[in-house]
């Protein structure tokens, strides 16, 4: 099906709620819906956008909803939302994700920066984290009582799982990389850096995700496995179902949650304090902003950091590690707790006035 819907179930949610997504669904998209009761349309659309556009104004027309979320970069979502906003008086709540409001390529400038009026015109913008609200305000000038940050929800990992049939793999020696395969990861140097390490003489490093997004990268990863003669070292699992997903993360030693990307929190970050395990990490302003700069697991690009941090925060130092990975997780779990709690509050206050 190129087009998706689901109904959630309505306890504490928002009353006639519904979020909609184009081209990509994420997760944080998914689980937000959840978290809130929303319902979620899907429409797996690429530019022009126009299938998602017609199929959207036709939903709309026909759930007449009172709030209205859009998961940004699609620009061409929010404009049309906002407008069709105007004639039927629903409230209209726009997800920023990073990449629409900080385009690293000038593909993604040409699509996204047109759009970014459009903010001005909704009733709530969401940032996921400090730095992103600072960006928002200066990129796209909008005032700061308009925008509120809501951290992912915390993902709820299930207490039965399935092992996954990974040939020759000790899950629980293992550090397991949550990839999109998306450019802002550095799946190579990770690779690299990993097979070059210490770590990796008793380790397994595992990379989920759909690797068929990007072949080119696949193959190059591949190859370095081959060419270092570890190629049971690296585990590409390709696309695997939750059950087992979660059962990799549960089982695992480590998570590594990177994006190359500043003003991104990796949704992969979420998931390791879902687990509460040790989450290796880019050393971004973002993540030393909203983890803390004390935290001992953080990388840098350049050569043989990464090296010493898996070293480090897998074998010399890792009851220590994990410690403050535990502590990290249930600070930052009150924190997406809170701003979810706070997002719901704001919400009911603008339906109780659109009623008055």
């Amino acid at each position: 099906m190129d087009v998706g819907t689901a109904s959630v179930p309505q306890i504490r949610g928002v009353s006639e709620g519904v979020l909609i997504a184009w081209r990509r669904l994420s997760r944080r998209t998914s689980f937000l819906s959840r978290e809130l009761g929303l319902e979620l349309f899907y429409v797996p659309d690429r530019p022009p956008y126009l299938k998602a556009a017609w199929r959207t104004l036709t939903f709309l027309r026909s759930r007449n909803p009172g709030v209205v979320f859009t998961q940004l970069p699609q620009g061409p979502l929010l404009a049309e939302v906002a407008v069709i906003s105007r004639g039927t008086g629903f409230k209209v709540v726009a997800d920023v994700h990073t990449g629409f409001i900080y385009p690293t390529s000038l593909k993604e400038y040409i699509l996204n920066k047109p759009f970014h009026t459009y903010l001005h015109k909704v009733d709530l913008v969401l940032a996921h984290n400090k730095l992103q609200t600072s960006l928002i305000q200066e990129k796209a000038n909008i005032s700061s009582e308009k925008i509120m940050i809501v951290y992912d929800p915390i993902p709820q990992i299930p207490q039965n799982t399935k092992a996954p049939k990974l040939n020759n793999v000790d899950i629980s020696k293992s550090i397991v990389f949550p990839a999109s395969w998306a450019l802002d990861e550095p799946l190579d140097f990770i690779v690299a850096e990993f097979l070059e390490s210490d770590t990796a003489s008793d380790h397994t490093l595992i990379i989920t995700g759909n690797w068929r997004r990007n072949k080119k990268l696949y193959r190059k990863l591949t190859e370095l496995s081959e060419k270092k003669g570890a190629r049971n070292k690296i585990a590409l699992t390709g696309y695997v179902q939750d059950d087992e997903y979660y059962h990799i993360l549960k089982s695992c030693k480590a998570v590594i949650a990177v994006s190359k990307r500043e003003y991104t929190l990796p949704h992969a970050l979420w998931e390791a304090i879902a687990v509460e395990k040790p989450f290796i990490t880019l050393e971004t302003e973002t993540m030393i902003t909203e983890v803390g700069r004390d935290y001992p697991c953080f990388f840098t690009m350049s050569s043989g950091s990464l090296r010493k941090t898996l070293e480090a925060c897998l074998d010399e130092r890792y009851l220590d590690a994990r410690e403050v990975a535990r502590s990290k997780a249930a600070e930052l779990k009150l924190r997406s707790r809170n701003s979810i709690e706070s997002l719901r509050k704001t919400l009911t206050e603008m339906q109780i006035s659109t009623t008055l």
